[in-house]
C-alpha cells in the first residue's frame, strides 16, 4: 500500500469537502452581533437545517453510500454505469418532489411543534429548507461518485464553486434582503441550486435520462437498511435540539457548537470517504491476504481524527470567543467536549468496514433504533437538569452504545484482529480523561482556554502512548 500517496489523496479530498462548511463558519461573524443575528436566530438557523437534513436524509436514500459500493461492480460496464448514475439522480429528483409535496400538505400541522413564533409559520422556511435539502442530495451523490472515479478536478470544482457561491449568498440573503433567520436560509437555496444545476446538466448530458428499475432494485435494497440508520441518526441529533428548543438562547450556543463540530466532522468523513474505496478494494480482492493492508488502513484513520481533534480543539474555542460578539461566545466553553463524540464514531466505521462490503447493513437499523430510545429518554430526563451538557451526555451515550454494538456484531462476522491499543483502548481512555477534564473545569471554574489547552495536551499524549513505537523511529532514527 502507497501510504504517502493515500495521506495527499485523503488529505485533498477531506480539505476540499470540508471547504463550503468551513467557509460558512468563517462569514458567520458577518453577519452575527449587535443589530445583526443573535443567538435566537442562530437557533432559528439550527431547526431550520434539521428541516433540510431531514429533507436530504429522505430524498437521497443512502444512494451515495449504495454509488460507492456499486460503482465496482460497473466501472467498466459502460450502459450499466449510466444506469446507475442515471437512475440515481432521477430517484433523487421524483423524492424529492414528493417531498415537497408531503411538507405543503402537513404544512399547518408542522409549525405547532415548535415554540418559536418564527418556526410556527413553516410555510416561511419550510420549503426553501427542504429545496436545500435536495440540493445537497444532487451534489452529495456526485461528490461520492467524482470521488471513486478519482475525477479530482470535478471534486475540486464543486466544492469550490459550492463554497464560494452559498457562503456568498447566504451573507447577501442577510444583509440585503431579510435580517433574520430567512435572508439566510433563502442565500442558501440560491447559492445551492447554481451548483445544482450544473451537476444536473453535466451528469444527465454525460449518461442520458434512464431509469431502470430492474437495475435499481439491488441498490434500494443495499440502500434500505443505510436509511434507517440516517434516519435515525438524525433522530438522534434533532431530539437534543427540540428538548432545547424552548430555551431560544441556549439552542443557538449549543447549535454554534455544533456547527463548527460539524465542520470538522465533514473533514473527517472525507478522510473516511477517501479510505473506504481502497478498504473495498482490498477486500474484492480477498480479506485474509489483505488483512494486514486493511488494519494499517484502521489505524490510519483512527490517528487521523485523532490528529483533526488534536489541532482544532484551541482555534475553534479562540475563534468563537474572540470573533462573536453576542452571547455566542458562550460556545466556545462547548467545544473540547463536543468534538470528543467523533472518537467513537470513527471507531464505529472502522469496525463496521466488512459490514458495508458484505451488505450486512441491516443490523446498524437495530442499533440505531435502541440509540434512539437512549438519546430520547436521556435527553428527556438531562436537559432540564443539566441543560446543555445534558444534551452532550446524551449524544456520547448513543454513540458509544453504537459503536460497541457494531463491534460486538462484526466480529461475530469476521474477526479482524486489530490493534487494539490503538483503534479502542487508548482513544476512549482519551475521551474518558477529556469528560474528567470538563467536570473539573466545571466545579473549579477554569478558564476556556485552559480547559482547551489541557484537552488538546491529553489528546498529544494519547497519540504518543499510542505511537510510541513510531515515535521513537522518527525521533531516535532506530
Amino acid at each position: 500500500m502507497n501510504k504517502l500517496g493515500y495521506f495527499k489523496l485523503s488529505a485533498l479530498y477531506s480539505a476540499l469537502a470540508a471547504l463550503p462548511p468551513i467557509l460558512q463558519l468563517l462569514v458567520q461573524p458577518w453577519i452575527e452581533g449587535d443589530q445583526l443575528l443573535n443567538a435566537v436566530d442562530f437557533s432559528q438557523i439550527g431547526i431550520a437545517e434539521q428541516v433540510t437534513i431531514l429533507a436530504y436524509t429522505i430524498v437521497l436514500f443512502s444512494m451515495s453510500a449504495a454509488l460507492t459500493r456499486f460503482y465496482y461492480d460497473v466501472e467498466n460496464d459502460e450502459k450499466n454505469y449510466n444506469k446507475l448514475v442515471s437512475g440515481t439522480l432521477i430517484s433523487i429528483l421524483i423524492r424529492g418532489l414528493g417531498v415537497l409535496l408531503a411538507a405543503y400538505l402537513l404544512k399547518d400541522w408542522i409549525g405547532p411543534f415548535f415554540t418559536q413564533s418564527a418556526l410556527q409559520h413553516f410555510e416561511t422556511y419550510g420549503f426553501a429548507a427542504i429545496g436545500i435539502g435536495i440540493n445537497r442530495a444532487i451534489y452529495m451523490s456526485a461528490a461520492a461518485l467524482y470521488r471513486n472515479e478519482k475525477k479530482v478536478m470535478a471534486f475540486v470544482g464543486l466544492n469550490v464553486s459550492l463554497a464560494l457561491l452559498r457562503s456568498a449568498f447566504q451573507v447577501i440573503g442577510v444583509l440585503y434582503w431579510d435580517l433574520s433567520f430567512l435572508g439566510y436560509v433563502y442565500g442558501s437555496l440560491v447559492g445551492s441550486t447554481l451548483v445544482t444545476i450544473v451537476v444536473l446538466i453535466y451528469s444527465f448530458k454525460k449518461c442520458g435520462w434512464n431509469y431502470d428499475r430492474t437495475f435499481m432494485k439491488p441498490l434500494n435494497a443495499f440502500a434500505w437498511p443505510l436509511f434507517q440508520y440516517a434516519i435515525v441518526s438524525w433522530a438522534l441529533y434533532f431530539v437534543d435540539k427540540y428538548f432545547l428548543e424552548s430555551q431560544p438562547a441556549k439552542l443557538g450556543i449549543y447549535i454554534t457548537a455544533m456547527n463548527f463540530a460539524n465542520g470538522l466532522q465533514l473533514i473527517i468523513q472525507g478522510v473516511q470517504a477517501a479510505t473506504q474505496p481502497e478498504v473495498f478494494r482490498y477486500f474484492k480482492e480477498g480479506l485474509v491476504k489483505n488483512q494486514e493492508a486493511v488494519r494499517s488502513l484502521g489505524n490510519m484513520l483512527i490517528v487521523q481524527t485523532q490528529v483533526l481533534l488534536t489541532i482544532s480543539i484551541i482555534p475553534i474555542a479562540f475563534y468563537i470567543q474572540f470573533f462573536f460578539d453576542s452571547e455566542i461566545q458562550q460556545a466556545a466553553s462547548f467545544v473540547a467536549i463536543i468534538l470528543i463524540r467523533f472518537i467513537p464514531r470513527s471507531q464505529y466505521f472502522v469496525f463496521s468496514f466488512v459490514l458495508f462490503y458484505e451488505k450486512k447493513t441491516k443490523v446498524l437499523s437495530y442499533l440505531n433504533f435502541l440509540n434512539l430510545f437512549i438519546a430520547i429518554a436521556l435527553n428527556y430526563l438531562l436537559i432540564p437538569i443539566l441543560g446543555i451538557y445534558g444534551v452532550i451526555i446524551s449524544v456520547l451515550v448513543a454513540e458509544c452504545v453504537l459503536t460497541w454494538g457494531v463491534l460486538w456484531y462484526s466480529k461475530r462476522h469476521f474477526d479482524i484482529q486489530w490493534n487494539w491499543n490503538k483503534v479502542l483502548y487508548i482513544p476512549t481512555m482519551v475521551m474518558f480523561v477529556v469528560i474528567a477534564l470538563e467536570c473539573m473545569k466545571v466545579y473549579l471554574h477554569w478558564s476556556i482556554m485552559t480547559t482547551s489547552i489541557l484537552a488538546t495536551l491529553v489528546f498529544v499524549l494519547g497519540l504518543m502512548l499510542a505511537y510510541r513505537s513510531e515515535f521513537q523511529k522518527v525521533v531516535f532514527r532506530r
